[in-house]
Parts: structure tokens; sequence; C-alpha cells
């Protein structure tokens, strides 16, 4: 199951979709004993543009399946002179959706560069991520 499950994210992958997934298996508590698939997608920020000495909204989208735990964001490779604003970047139990506000300084590095969105929560131990391109300009 878990080659299957890597073989499509391979293919998924390869063909540029703006989606990924992690799932991981545990054991339910229940008189069947059966074991139940947990999985977390994370649907990334499109690609963005930020002028230098100005703010952008970037929103993130995640699918629970069979989990209601806080999913926690983090973002990497931002570059040098763009910073998130919030401080917090936890998608709580109940919501599906984070809205988070990156500020380029006016000296900011220009140019387009790679940042990496990653999601992890409890339960699934393997990390989800997704990237998207930031034009600063």
């Amino acid at each position: 199951m878990k080659k299957l499950i890597l073989l499509i994210s391979v293919a998924v992958l390869t063909i540029g979709c703006n989606k990924s997934t992690t799932t991981s298996d545990t054991k339910i508590s229940s008189n069947t004993g059966d074991r139940v698939r947990k999985e977390l997608k994370l649907t990334s920020a499109k690609d963005q543009t930020i002028t230098r000495g100005a703010t952008d909204k970037v929103d993130v989208k995640i699918t629970r399946t069979n989990f209601d735990d806080p999913v926690n964001i983090e973002l990497s490779g931002l570059p040098k002179g763009v910073e998130v604003v919030e401080k917090e970047m936890t998608i709580p139990s109940a919501a599906t959706t984070l809205t988070f506000t990156l500020r380029a300084a006016a000296d900011a590095a220009q140019g387009d560069h790679n940042v990496t969105i990653t999601a992890t929560t409890p339960g699934i131990a393997e990390k989800t991520t997704q990237s998207f391109k930031l034009t600063v300009k």
C-alpha cells in the first residue's frame, strides 16, 4: 500500500499538480480493530508576486481524511527581506484554510524564489510539502 501511495505521489508531482498528500495508517480503538488511513492534502498557494515595501496575502488550503487535529504550517525558502507577519501558523481543527501575510522590506531580494510550505499534524509522521514561486519586484 505504501509503495502504491509513493508511486501515485511521484506521478502527481511529475505532472506538476499543485497538491501534495501524506497518509498514515493508525489503529482505531473499536471492537473491529480495523485500521484507518489518515490523509492530509495540502493545496499550496498559487504563484505570488510581491513588491518591495509592500505586503501580500497567501492562502493555504488543506483537506483532512479520518482525523480532525490541528495542522501546523511552516514556510521555508523565503528570500532575504521577506517575512511572514503572523506568529501563529496553525489551521485549527474546525478550519480548512489559513491566510497569512508576507511582508517585503524595501531592500528585499528581487527575482523569482521557490518557497516551500510544510504541513505537519500529529499521527502522520511524514511532512506534507508543496512549493510555489514568489516573485519580488
